[in-house]
Parts: structure tokens; C-alpha cells; sequence
């Protein structure tokens, strides 16, 4: 951790962001063609080693932090999750609890009370179904995979609607309204990330702003809260001046994934992805985030005699 002590002195980057998806102890069926997930043991870790170097701090301190450039004394670092998923409640919620740290959840509303499924995740279902009929290609996974939101329902000829509806009823993957307000009672800070989870770029402004403030609506139709979040869904890369000029009475604060970044936008916020590198230690994860920043700066900012 030294080498990271230094790094942050020399970066001045003290707040440190890093975001989930999920957490459980088996690997999930709708997620686990797409990415790696934390074990519960793996994410005690994550907490225990944050913990011992760096402090915890809430969804309304990095807001004035911030918002008014200030940087912390001590390194710090908010958590936040995406996606909404019934974790955060039944795992995730109690483990932050018990080590008293905060964090911020982001809720898709058109997946709150198992109403719909994120595509990504129902690619994972029709790989994990296929595999088990002994029917999985490489060719057929690449292309399952490939199917993007535009074309998300070639998807039902691979997992149908049927399938879809009898998972959602019977695995209940998604928060619930019920449990989001339980969170929010908990001390949680809930944000928006979107109705159903596009790339953004890749979909209209009008869409863009519809998808953003929907959802930020939803949020605040169900708990009351000071702070108006929004995450990305997937990233905020190649999402324009404009949209950021039009949203910036909607939101308090958002969130990209960009990693260690300083953002153009004064309300925009980057996060690190943990899950990205799973297999890896979070102390290896984040050393790897400062060097690539530094790299950035001097490149920028070349030392001269």
C-alpha cells in the first residue's frame, strides 16, 4: 500500500470509487457468461483492506467534496452497485452494515419488482440453457453475446419470453420497491442508472434524456432523498456537451465509468470497475488505476530540466 500512498500524494486523487454489480456465493445464471462476480469472502476482503487504508464516506460528503474541489485530508472511497439486483438487500446490505460502510445503489426502474430483464442478462440465461441442452457453440455464444440492445429480441429465439417471465417470477433477481424503501430507511443512498439499460451513445438524445429522467423521477416517486443520482448504464463514453447541458438541473451528481479520470463535466463523476479484474486484488486493481493516471498526467504534463 505504500506505493499507492505515494501515488495518491503525487496524483491528488484521494477519492476512490469503486462500483459492483452483485455479490453472491455461487456464480449467478444470468450473469456469470458475462463477467466474474464477487464471492462474499472476496468481498469482506475488499471491505478490510479499504477499511485499514483508507476511510468511508457517504453519498452527500463526495458530493461536497466534490462540488466544491475539495480534497480529503485521508484517501476515502464510496461504494456504489449497479443494476439493482435482490443482493444488495439480502447480501450486500447487511455485510455494509455491519462494517458500517455507506454506499449508493442505482436501480434500473423498468427492472424494480422483476418487471422486465436487463438483455445482457438474458444472453446469460439463453447460454446457460443451451449449455445445459448440450446445444452451446462458440459460434452460437459469440453471437448471443454480440446481440445488442437494438437487436435484443433475437434474444427469445435462444431463452423465450415464456422462460423470461417464468425466471423473473421465480428467481425475483431484481429489488423490490419494498426493499428499495428498507435500504433507504437503512441510511443507503438509492440512485437512478437508466429504464432498461442501453448503451447511451449509441441511442437519440431525446432517448438519452428520456431513459435518464424517467428514472430519476421513478426514484423519487418511491423514497425521499437530498441528492438526485444517476449512473450510466454501461458508460457515459461519447455521450455529448448537450446531454450534460440539458441534465444538469435534473441531477446532483453522475457517475461514468471511466476509472481514475478528472471530468470535463463539473457534475460527472468516474468510478472504478471492480469486477473487471475479479481474478486480481483490489490492492493490485487500484495500483494499477493510479499508475495508468499518472502515465496520463505525465504524458500531458512531460517533466522538463
Amino acid at each position: 500500500m505504500k506505493l499507492i500512498n505515494i501515488l495518491q500524494k503525487i496524483t491528488k486523487q484521494k477519492i476512490l470509487l469503486p462500483f459492483y454489480h452483485t455479490v453472491a456465493e455461487e456464480p449467478l445464471p444470468h450473469i456469470k457468461h458475462l463477467y466474474r462476480m464477487k464471492t462474499v469472502k472476496e468481498f469482506q476482503q475488499d471491505l478490510d483492506f479499504l477499511l485499514q487504508h483508507l476511510e468511508p464516506i457517504d453519498a452527500e460528503t463526495l458530493y461536497h467534496f466534490h462540488i466544491n474541489q475539495i480534497i480529503p485530508k485521508k484517501p476515502v472511497f464510496h461504494l456504489t452497485f449497479d443494476d439493482g439486483l435482490k443482493e444488495m438487500y439480502e447480501i450486500v446490505a447487511p455485510v455494509l452494515l455491519q462494517k458500517g460502510v455507506p454506499a449508493t445503489f442505482f436501480i434500473n426502474s423498468g427492472f424494480v419488482d422483476n418487471k422486465a430483464l436487463f438483455y445482457r442478462y438474458h444472453a446469460s440465461l439463453a447460454i446457460e440453457s443451451l449449455k445445459k441442452e448440450n446445444k452451446l457453440t462458440n459460434d452460437l455464444k459469440t453471437a448471443i453475446l454480440a446481440c445488442s440492445y437494438e437487436d435484443k429480441e433475437t434474444l427469445f429465439q435462444y431463452f423465450s419470453a415464456q422462460k423470461v417471465i417464468n425466471f423473473l417470477n421465480e428467481e425475483t433477481p431484481y429489488l423490490t420497491t419494498k426493499q428499495i424503501k428498507t435500504l433507504s430507511n437503512q441510511g443507503f443512498t438509492i440512485g437512478a442508472h437508466s429504464i432498461d439499460h442501453p448503451y447511451f451513445y449509441k441511442v437519440p438524445l431525446a432517448e438519452q434524456l428520456r431513459q435518464t429522467r424517467e428514472s430519476l423521477e421513478f426514484v423519487s416517486s418511491i423514497i425521499t432523498q437530498k441528492l438526485r443520482l444517476f449512473a450510466f448504464p454501461f458508460t457515459d463514453y461519447k455521450v455529448s456537451k448537450e446531454f450534460f447541458e440539458e441534465i444538469k438541473s435534473d441531477v446532483d451528481v453522475s457517475f461514468g465509468t471511466a476509472g481514475l479520470k478528472n471530468d470535463t463535466i463539473p457534475f460527472n463523476i468516474q468510478r472504478i470497475d471492480v469486477e473487471k479484474n475479479t481474478v486480481k486484488p483490489l490492492k493490485s486493481v487500484l495500483k494499477k488505476k493510479y499508475l495508468k493516471y499518472l502515465g496520463k498526467f505525465l504524458y500531458k504534463h512531460p517533466l522538463t530540466s
